[in-house]
């Protein structure tokens, strides 16, 4: 009986072994099961990387359109378009109107720090070259800048009503004084300075300031703004070239700033031509 129970021991432990190493074997089918489904999911996260990385290598960075070849190269800025119209209005001049084929309209501000380094720089040097031997007229526009008032403006309507007493030359004269003087950027000039300058030009102190705040003045100078802004000025000092019509409109291009004198010249010289 005793050893029955002992071969019915035996027989259950043998039993209890093979069991667990078929569970064993499982477990060991499982993980290389899961091992094996790992690694191929990773080579197919591995290949269709692949793919994006090369589709992406091989597609333009920049895909072309429709609207993109219809758009400017980037960093070149589109041509601005220089022609001009203008006129010399009833504003000073230098220069035979009759003789001239040429016009040099400037639109100015006597407190313009560009404007005061063209006429130290340029201004001269065109008068010799092109008024002087008859080929151009050059007219001067007021174009005072808002932030340069009070003393801009005022400044525009002195010399204005220097010009009523004294004619173009004296205007002239007195506008290069002016700018020789002025503090520029709507400094003005030195205190007592500006009433020495009208003296100059034989012109009356009293009777021109009271001119300057007439209304009269002020409606010049306005329309001269407005004819600028119409002739597509913003800044100054600006400048239309061009052929001078027999009705004293001036037909040409815009030049802005005080740039070098060869600028103008060939500009002029192929409105010479």
């Amino acid at each position: 009986m005793e050893g029955d129970l002992a071969d019915l021991k035996n027989e259950k432990k043998e039993e209890t072994i093979e069991n667990w190493g078929e569970i064993k074997e499982t477990e060991k089918f499982g993980k290389d099961a899961m091992l094996v489904a790992g690694a191929i999911l990773l080579a197919g996260l591995i290949i269709a990387g692949s793919i994006v990385a090369v589709s992406q290598t091989l597609a333009p960075k920049n895909p072309t359109t429709a609207k993109d070849t219809a758009q400017t190269a980037p960093n070149v800025p589109a041509k601005e378009d220089t022609s001009a119209t203008t006129s010399l209005d009833d504003d000073p001049v230098l220069g035979d109107r009759k003789k001239a084929k040429v016009a040099i309209v400037e639109f100015s501000d006597y407190e313009c720090p560009f404007c005061k380094r063209f006429h130290q720089e340029t201004f001269d040097q065109l008068v010799k070259d092109y008024v002087d031997t008859g080929k151009a007229v050059l007219a001067f526009r007021d174009f005072p800048l808002s932030f340069h008032d009070p003393n801009a403006t005022m400044e525009a309507g002195v010399a204005e009503c220097v010009r009523k007493e004294k004619g173009d030359k004296a205007y002239f004269s007195f506008g290069k004084a002016l700018y020789e003087g002025t503090q520029a950027n709507g400094k003005g000039l030195p205190a007592g300075k500006l009433d020495e300058l009208i003296r100059k030009t034989g012109a009356n102190p009293i009777t021109v300031n009271a001119c300057a705040s007439t209304d009269a003045v002020k409606q010049e100078i306005a329309k001269d703004i407005e004819d600028g802004s119409t002739a597509g000025i913003s800044g100054t000092p600006s400048f239309i070239i061009g052929a001078l019509n027999a009705d004293g409109t001036v037909t040409g291009e815009r030049i802005v700033g005080a740039v070098p004198i060869n600028n103008f010249k060939e500009i002029i010289d192929k409105y010479l031509k």
